[in-house]
């Protein structure tokens, strides 16, 4: 197998030397090679979203080191992390532009890590390649390729999130809760 993510020694504090002094992870350790599937479950504040900052490079450890696909990565901007990963945020208003249309956002994601040029960003061939793949959710949206992302329905830009994150076939997805706002025969539509 293909070493996807090692963690090592990770450890990071919010509101170090106070009162409200939070230990959130706490020398954590994790290897991932290609293909691994790997659920984080706990309650409330006990890091999981830390943990995955810390990955996407949102927050930087206290100490330990982050390694994608053998590279050190604990330093480097989340921009340039972005560039290896994929992630889907619970809140279906994260991770679109509302103000734009969904073929406007898919384009976007189907540029990601691609050479950017002055070029039309939706071509016909483009096109008919977000109508196949949007026609996959059952969700009808193919049929509404200029409608505002933003009058979506919670699940319906949920699941144009998660097709987004994976368009560029990120080495590690990372999602947050990625079905809440999906009813559960969407949900497992999405997650097959």
């Amino acid at each position: 197998m293909r070493l996807v993510l090692h963690l090592n020694q990770i450890h990071r504090v919010f509101n170090e030397g106070t009162s409200d002094e939070k230990i959130a992870l706490d020398n954590i350790n994790l290897t991932l090679d290609k293909g691994d599937f790997v659920t984080v479950i706990g309650s409330n504040g006990a890091g999981k979203s830390t943990l995955m900052n810390i990955i996407s490079g949102v927050l930087l450890p206290d100490h330990g080191q982050v390694e994608l696909a053998g590279r050190d990565v604990t330093y480097m901007t989340e921009y340039n992390r972005s560039k290896m990963i994929g992630r889907v945020f619970q809140d279906p208003m994260a991770g679109t532009a509302p103000s734009m249309t969904i073929e406007e956002n898919l384009a976007i994601a189907y540029s990601r890590n691609k050479r950017r040029s002055l070029r039309i960003g939706v071509t016909k061939k483009r096109r008919e390649l977000f109508q196949e793949v949007l026609e996959a959710l059952n969700l009808g949206l193919e049929n509404r390729l200029n409608a505002k992302v933003g009058l979506l329905s919670g699940g319906e830009r949920q699941a144009l999130s998660l097709l987004m994150a994976t368009f560029t076939e990120p080495s590690i997805l990372l999602l947050d809760e990625h079905t809440a706002a999906l009813d559960p025969a969407r949900a497992e539509l999405i997650t097959n």
